[in-house]
């Protein structure tokens, strides 16, 4: 098949491969278009005034239009002509490799790529939907607000509806709505075309058929019930703390008009089960081509997601390009370096820097573990590798609302340098009904197809089931003491002990008895010498974890992330430390009789 020239210069990825076999094409004349609307009639409202100019080519830049400038002049056509003519020309530059800014790129592809229509008998844009990832100080604000003028004002359709979405009203309104009002009022065309109703924040531009933008709100749940019969497109700012119902609600909101858009802008955020971080994961992959959706324009820039402390410090600068494509632009180099020399001696600010700076998902918002020391020290093994041998066990029971978890914590054999290694083998069980209340949150439903999560019927804690498989469990290996919080235990232990024949001891929930173990255990996951065999539910509850005195700051009951496995470990590394270690030909069960229920 022979592309034709402007198509294939606008290749992007595997997605836009699969477009253009499909159909799609790229037309120059619709993205330049947006772009000479955007830098025409929309003014910058913050720091430097004057024209809005989408920063392109690093290198190269402006291809003829350096005489546009406040009070300038120029013939529309004259300079729609230059547009088209430097498209073609920034195509050349990202060919050649030269550094590329994000604004003008993503303009040009978000209205340039069009497909075929056989309903309408025309082309229409080939992208309903945008997921754009940038991180802060890229200029996210003042394109998202000349994008939605652009779809109130500039893309030509009567009757045009707009919607600013944010976490709640006040950053739909404060943020999202008060950029798009001061670019409105700072434009003396816009200003003469448009009226601000400013009680609703409503912009409403008249040439358009009384075309209007206004915010949304997500803030409650009869608020978000009124959003069902909307009809338009939608501009969602900070996707990531955006709450999944909400967005379930609007995502409709275009579905009766030709050309509508569904645009996300976002930062990274600290919820790995939020709604943002699975819209990121998706646009990553519709963007390497590992699913097939040629409606979805996706835009990610970040460094990687597993980036070492080291790598990041033999090269801030190299990583900050790939999460900040405006630097040397809006985003100062100097500035970048003095924020990171100020965060690296820090694990809780560093950890924000990264989140803010380089587009790396955290875990919380102040992790006690480096997610990527954790992974390391993943290994492959299993209860048949560890069977016989000498551990004890942390249980951390639960009533209803949290995971009840048993984690055996065995000393395991010294490292090279002979240090003293652990390994740790996690269970966990919810009820049922639990994890269904919270599927939309935490992915409990997937974790038990894995096989990493045990869920029992009802909507309570089954005691009686769980007392039977730590009884099975601890048959398999040499269980010297279980460790347990009294809190819901007090009796189920009791059980263990008397009726049972197990051994246990109460683990008191205070800073003495938590202190050295939890920084052990980080010392431990920092040096790899903490191994576990992947479980994703205990690795979720890891990059949950944070420390308050000395102690894990547990979460409230109605808090979904969890960190109750880790809770369990800590316990049981406070015994395993302090054991000899080595395989005990005999297990407890082989000189104490057992009974199984």
């Amino acid at each position: 098949m022979t592309i034709e020239a402007d198509t294939a210069s606008w290749i992007r990825n595997k997605s836009d491969e699969m477009a253009v076999a499909n159909g799609c094409t790229f037309d120059v004349d619709r993205g330049a278009h947006a772009v000479w609307w955007i830098e025409r009639y929309c003014r910058l409202y913050e720091g430097a005034s004057g024209p809005m100019f989408l920063r392109g080519c690093h290198k190269c830049d402006r291809y003829g239009l350096e005489d546009l400038t406040e009070g300038t002049q120029l013939d529309d056509e004259w300079v729609l002509d230059v547009c088209r003519e430097r498209a073609r020309k920034f195509a050349e530059c990202a060919s050649k490799g030269h550094p590329i800014d994000w604004q003008y790129e993503c303009v040009m592809r978000l209205f340039g790529w069009v497909k075929w229509s056989e309903r309408l008998k025309r082309s229409i844009r080939r992208f309903r939907e945008a997921s754009i990832w940038v991180a802060k100080k890229n200029k996210k604000s003042p394109t998202l607000a000349a994008l939605s003028l652009y779809m109130l004002a500039g893309d030509g359709e009567p009757g045009q509806k707009v919607y600013l979405a944010a976490k709640d009203g006040a950053q739909a309104r404060d943020i999202a709505g008060g950029h798009v009002l001061k670019m409105v009022t700072k434009s003396e065309e816009l200003s003469e075309d448009c009226t601000i109703n400013k009680n609703l924040m409503r912009v409403t531009h008249h040439p358009s058929d009384d075309s209007w933008l206004q915010p949304l709100s997500s803030a409650n749940e009869a608020t978000q019930k009124s959003k069902e019969g909307l009809n338009g497109s939608v501009f969602i700012d900070e996707v990531h703390v955006v709450d999944r119902k909400f967005v379930s609600r609007i995502s409709r909101a275009g579905i009766s008009r030709d050309e509508p858009i569904h645009a996300e802008f976002s930062t990274a955020g600290d919820d790995p089960e939020s709604y943002g971080k699975e819209r990121r994961d998706f646009a990553r992959k519709v963007q390497d081509g590992e699913i097939e959706n040629q409606g979805l324009f996706a835009a990610v820039y970040e460094a990687p997601q597993d980036l070492s402390d080291k790598d990041l410090d033999d090269a801030p600068l190299k990583f900050a390009m790939m999460a900040n494509p405006a630097l040397g632009h809006t985003v100062d180099p100097d500035e970048y370096l003095h924020d990171y020399q100020q965060s690296k001696g820090n694990s809780r600010k560093l950890a924000e820097f990264k989140m803010y700076r380089l587009n790396i998902w955290q875990s919380s918002a102040s992790p006690f573990l480096r997610m990527a020391d954790w992974k390391a020290c993943e290994r492959k093994f299993g209860e048949a590798e560890m069977h016989g041998r000498r551990c004890i066990a942390g249980l951390d029971l639960s009533l209803k609302w949290d995971t009840t978890a048993l984690v055996f914590v065995f000393p395991w054999d010294d490292d090279e340098n002979g240090n003293q290694q652990f390994r740790v083998l996690p269970y966990f069980w919810l009820p049922r009904e639990r994890a269904h209340a919270m599927r939309e949150k935490v992915g409990w439903l997937e974790y038990e197809k894995r096989g990493f999560i045990t869920l029992t019927d009802g909507d309570v804690t089954d005691f009686p089931k769980i007392r039977t498989a730590i009884k099975t469990l601890c048959k398999k290996f040499s269980v010297e003491t279980i460790h347990y919080d009294t809190r819901f235990a007090e009796s189920f232990c009791q059980q263990l002990q008397d009726e049972d024949g197990l051994p246990v001891k109460e683990f008191p929930q205070s800073a003495a008895t938590f202190n050295e173990p939890l920084f052990m255990l980080e010392t431990l996951v920092t040096a790899g010498r903490l191994h576990h065999p992947g479980n994703d539910v205990l690795t979720w509850q890891a990059g949950n974890l944070t420390q308050k005195r000395g102690m894990p700051a547990k979460p409230d009951s109605e808090n979904h992330k969890k960190i109750d496995g880790m809770v369990a470990t800590i316990m049981g590394l406070a015994g395993a430390m302090n054991m000899d270690r080595g395989y005990v030909p005999g297990t407890f069960y082989e000189s104490n009789e057992l009974e199984i229920a």
